[in-house]
């Protein structure tokens, strides 16, 4: 690749213009690719610099732009990334003379460069000397001075007052009270401040993000409404302060409560894309978002009329969903009867409503519509049974609505109708057609209803015989059939290695060894198989970990458990292995709060310290429960899973206090 930098190096240098921009698209996809750095990075840091500081090269300002963010370590990643930050500070000084350029915006990178490279001497030499307001942000973003940053709120223009509130909270300082105001109209200016000093979400989103509660609703009202409660003329103050909110609500848990007010405001604004924006925030906020129900069922009235499935109305039946508000009922039924599949019905898959006749009759309708048709959409047919699924034996009178419909959703519709119960045994003859075919989850369908482990294990073995793609899930299927499957055991030994499978093959492989295990009950069989798995350190321990958990006896994969209790994949049932095989409770205990702090395992980990009894937990329990930053973090659906998490806290905590 040495020999593809150097040219890269040279093409940015061609006195060619295309040359130049192909080899700066060269760079990104090779020396920089999507924020990760190399070694290579750090070996043209140099000719970086040379290029940046040269007269007449085309694209200094991308040079700059790359110089500067190779060192930020919010815009590149890498274990190369300290390394290639001190190739650009051993360089830095030849970049100062730019801060006295002509050009504004290589004035401005450069403070950007230098900043990251805590060069402040330079900055600070620059301060006194520079006019143009966009350099001057800059420049008070590098040198972070938070003495600075008053004075400039209270007397720059845009952008300085953005970059000063930066700086306050990226100290983790509170707004001076008398530089709300002219910070919040800076952030209603035309455009928002076009830099790389701000996060991706944009620099109002970080500011409220990382601000203190009182600030941050300080600053929202001053965005959203002028003295007196009279709303600020500017429509993109409002605008931009509701899409900030999501932001923060997905970080703090008190910010929903606290900003709430402002936010309904927002929910009835007169600008129709502001109303937008904040029913996006409500999206953001969790089950705070309960106080602007009212609203929200006002809006889902309109979701028949909605075409797009993010529009206001669809949105607003989505939260009423997640809240367990029966007013998505009425807005849903009707978007049914007007042809219309609205993305609630997948949330009601992952929050399910209590059972409803008025309901299950108008999604028994929808979906014989849907599967009447001659190319159904899939997506929308699994949505509909999945919804059913989640009513068990009571939407029994939908059996035959999701017979039907197999061909659209083989994947869901057999799980759905053994979970019926005895109505639905009128499709056994139709499921064993099925596995019969190969079809495994039909034939563990027929295994549910009646009893029967034939169509199972026949379709097993049509599965074995001729073995496609990725086998874990039918393969665990499988496994239920016991003894059963006893037959099929030859087929499955040679994936008993002893040797670990990579990723998905290896999870695989683990899935087999249980078929094997609960066929015959030979433990030496599996067990080294299962110990190489748990030492990957990758997704086969996962599966290997839950495997163990199972076993009745896992003395001689105590080491390999212990690796893996330590490690990133499969903590929770590492931890359940060793404790049933005699590990003290207070030895599991740290791993077990790690992982509860994990977004996607946090919920088995709280309840293993529940019944583990692991009242030396309650410390680390208590902090996870009360502190403001979010556990599960990221998305608008985590938020709601991070309410849960929080309930599940606070319940766990009130059952080992009981002891």
């Amino acid at each position: 690749m040495q020999d593809d930098v150097g040219g890269i190096i040279d093409g940015l240098g061609s006195a060619d213009a295309e040359v130049a921009e192909e080899a700066l698209d060269d760079f990104f996809d090779s020396v920089w690719h999507q924020g990760t750095v190399y070694p290579e990075t750090v070996t043209v840091v140099p000719g970086l610099v040379e290029l940046a500081v040269t007269e007449g090269v085309h694209n200094r300002s991308h040079l700059l732009r790359i110089l500067g963010g190779i060192c930020d370590p919010e815009e590149s990643y890498g274990d190369d990334q300290p390394a290639v930050r001190a190739a650009v500070v051993a360089h830095a000084a030849r970049l100062e003379q730019l801060l006295d350029d002509p050009d504004p915006e290589l004035r401005d990178l450069t403070a950007y460069v230098l900043g990251q490279c805590g060069d402040r001497a330079a900055l600070t030499g620059r301060w006194p000397l520079e006019t143009d307001p966009q350099v001057r942000a800059s420049l008070l973003m590098g040198l972070g001075s938070v003495d600075l940053a008053r004075e400039a709120a209270l007397t720059e223009p845009f952008p300085v007052p953005v970059a000063a509130a930066l700086v306050y909270a990226r100290a983790g300082l509170p707004l001076p009270s008398e530089t709300i105001i002219p910070i919040a109209a800076a952030f209603g200016a035309a455009e928002p401040w076009d830099s790389p000093w701000p996060g991706q979400d944009g620099a109002l989103s970080e500011v409220l993000e990382l601000l203190d509660g009182a600030s941050a609703g300080a600053l929202t009202v001053a965005l959203t409404s002028a003295p007196g409660g009279k709303r600020q003329p500017g429509v993109r103050s409002r605008l931009r302060a509701a899409e900030a909110m999501a932001d923060r609500f997905e970080s703090k848990r008190s910010a929903p409560v606290e900003l709430m007010p402002r936010l309904r405001e927002l929910l009835t604004d007169d600008d129709a894309e502001v109303r937008a924006a904040a029913m996006q925030a409500v999206t953001h906020a969790g089950a705070p978002s309960a106080a602007v129900a009212d609203i929200l069922a006002e809006m889902a009235q309109g979701t028949a009329d909605e075409e797009r499935w993010n529009g206001p109305a669809h949105l607003a039946l989505n939260v009423l969903a997640r809240l367990g508000d029966p007013r998505w009922r009425e807005p849903l039924i009707a978007a049914w009867e007007a042809g219309q599949d609205p993305s609630v019905v997948s949330t009601l898959g992952d929050f399910p409503p209590p059972f409803d006749p008025v309901v299950l009759a108008a999604a028994r309708r929808r979906l014989r519509v849907l599967t009447a048709q001659p190319m159904p959409q899939a997506n929308a047919v699994i949505a509909l049974v999945v919804l059913l699924r989640n009513w068990g034996p009571a939407a029994a009178d939908a059996a035959e609505d999701v017979l039907a419909a197999r061909f659209a959703a083989p994947w869901i519709v057999p799980a759905t109708l053994a979970g019926m119960g005895e109505r639905a045994l009128f499709a056994v003859p139709a499921l064993t057609a099925q596995a019969d075919r190969g079809q495994v989850r039909d034939g563990h369908a027929v295994w549910r209803l009646t009893g029967d482990p034939g169509p199972l294990v026949r379709a097993g073995r049509q599965l074995l015989t001729d073995p496609r793609g990725r086998l874990q899930w039918e393969l665990e299927l499988l496994a239920d059939a016991g003894p059963a499957a006893a037959p099929l055991v030859p087929l499955l030994t040679p994936w008993l290695t002893g040797r670990a499978a990579p990723n998905y093959e290896g999870e695989d492989q683990i899935a087999a060894a249980r078929v094997v295990w609960r066929a015959t009950g030979d433990t030496a069989a599996v067990l080294p198989t299962v110990d190489a798995a748990l030492r990957t350190g990758d997704s086969p321990a996962r599966s290997a970990a839950k495997f163990a958990t199972e076993l009745p006896d896992v003395t001689s994969l105590v080491p390999a458990l212990r690796k893996a209790v330590s490690g990133d994949w499969g903590v929770v049932d590492a931890a359940r292995a060793l404790w049933r095989s005699g590990t003290p409770v207070d030895d599991l205990v740290r791993p077990l709060l790690t992982a509860a702090a994990d977004t996607y395992v946090h919920t088995e980990a709280v309840d293993l310290l529940v019944e583990m009894n692991a009242t030396s937990a309650l410390p680390g329990l208590t902090a996870l429960a009360t502190q403001d930053n979010r556990v599960v973090q990221g998305s608008a659906a985590l938020v709601w899973k991070d309410d849960r998490l929080r309930r599940q806290l606070h319940e766990a905590i009130r059952t080992l206090r009981r002891g």
